[in-house]
Formats: structure tokens, sequence, C-alpha cells
């Protein structure tokens, strides 16, 4: 762990969950140099660990891969202030938009979320902010949030049985049904996209692939729809699929098959897991 002792004076702190995060992004950081900041490296890259253990912060590293939701939750688990700003390694935004989407939380006492706007880096110089346009929404771009640490300590952050996909969508349902809502600041500017906040490589885009699978249909078995029909339907979808494309050498799409194979089998153990842990617990 190294520990950033910046002043506390904003009362927020950035937290970021990284996963084998390009090393070219790790100049982000420097935008967060007014605030405390927050990061948990997963399956850290030497050459990134090694640039991000010489910058001023609270840097913390394990061996695999949790997931979105577990790591960000970890984070979460560290701050200390009031306010916190959830974020990604290649989104940028500057401390004048980080201090408005404050300012505009504070005016209202059931804001738990304040999302900026998020804008093309062309188009920046000429974009146009106008007076008191902020409006309570329904959803927020969930790739960076400020958030009230105490507000949603009580609600909870992203549900831990997701892990890398749906896991805002169901959180943002979840706060669509309390007292709490979520702030859209205009007038606070992001952009997302100054550089991928992972590598991209093909064990990473099937990791992704999987668990974009999985994710949905952990949402599905949250909201208590029925999803066997629909697992049934989509495996042979999918090895039918992943036979098809073998026969013209498709193998981009043979393995996208394959990792929604994967994702499907994956829900299904967490289906019988989550019975057999019912039934020990009666």
């Amino acid at each position: 762990m190294y520990l950033n002792k910046k002043n506390t004076e904003n009362q927020i702190t950035v937290i970021i969950p990284l996963y084998k995060t390009p090393v070219k992004n790790i100049k982000v950081f420097n935008q967060y140099k007014n605030f405390q900041l927050v990061v948990l490296d997963q399956c850290p890259d030497i050459e990134v660990s090694s640039k991000i253990k010489k910058l001023n912060l609270e840097y913390y590293s394990i061996k695999k891969n949790i997931g979105l939701s577990k790591a960000t939750n970890f984070l979460l688990s560290k701050v200390k202030t009031k306010y916190c700003l959830f974020t990604q390694a290649d989104i940028l935004i500057n401390h004048k938009s980080i201090n408005l989407l404050k300012i505009e939380m504070a005016k209202k006492n059931n804001i738990i979320f304040s999302g900026p706007r998020f804008v093309k880096k062309f188009f920046l110089k000429n974009i146009k902010r106008n007076k008191n346009n902020t409006k309570v929404v329904k959803n927020l771009n969930a790739a960076c949030m400020l958030c009230d640490v105490k507000k949603i300590k009580k609600i909870g952050f992203f549900d831990e049985d997701f892990f890398l996909y749906w896991e805002d969508i169901f959180l943002m349902d979840k706060i669509n049904k309390s007292k709490y809502k979520m702030l859209f600041v205009p007038n606070a500017l992001a952009i997302h996209g100054g550089g991928k906040s992972t590598k991209d490589n093909f064990k990473i885009k099937f990791i992704r692939t999987c668990n974009f699978k999985y994710g949905e249909l952990i949402y599905a078995y949250k909201l208590k729809k029925s999803i066997f029909l629909k697992i049934i339907r989509q495996s042979i979808q999918n090895l039918l699929f992943i036979i098809l494309n073998s026969l013209i050498f498709d193998v981009y799409s043979v393995l996208k098959n394959l990792a929604f194979l994967v994702g499907i089998l994956k829900f299904i153990k967490f289906y019988f897991n989550k019975k057999i842990s019912s039934l020990l617990n009666l």
C-alpha cells in the first residue's frame, strides 16, 4: 500500500479499479492531484505497477481478477471522505467538473450520485454551458459518477454477484426504487476514450464476452424472470454457430460463441451454488 497524504479539503476521494491497464493510461492519474486517489490493481503488470508506485496515492494490488463489483466495493471501504468519484483509467475529467458535481449534489439532500456529460475531445472547446440545467434522471453513465459515501454505503454499491457487466443497470434499478435520486450535471464535462482502460487481446475479449452473458443472466435471475428456456435455446444456438463458423474458419465468431457458452455455464454454476447454499441454511 502506498498512502496519499494530500489534503482533504475537497472531501472527495477518487477510486479507480484497474485490470490489465495500458501503461499510457497512468498519466491520467495526474488530473486527480488535488484529490485523494485510491487504486486497486488486479493482476498487476510489472511496468504499470512500478509507475503507479512512484505516484503519491493509496495503492493496493492483488494477484487475481476479482471483477469490477468486488474491486469497487473494496475501494469504497477505504474511503473516509464525504464523497468519492468512481471512475476508470480512460476517463478524462478536470478539477472544475469534479467540484461542480459536488456542488450540485450538495444542493439536495436526496442525491446519491451525480454524473457529468460525456463529450468528444474534438468538440470540447466549443461546448456551451447553460445555467441551472441539472436534472434528476433515472440513469447515469456509470463510467464516472460522484457518490455520496454515506448514502451508497447504506444502500449498497455494486452487487458482487455480478462480475463485470450489468451491475450498473441493477444498481440504478435499485436506486430508482429507493428514496434516493441521481443527478445529471451537463456543465460538468468528461471524455471517455482517452485510451482503453484495459489492454485488448483475445483472452481479455473472451473474458469480457463471457461475463457479459453471465451478467445478463444474473440480472434476469435477480428480477425473478424465467430464464431456463432462454438458457437451453441460447446453448443450442451457440453450439450450432460454433460448428458453422468453424466450417468457414471464422475464428473470432467461434471464440465469441464459445465465450457465450462459458458465460451460460458460469451462471448455471452460480445458480446451483445458490440453491445448495439455501438448502444448507434451512
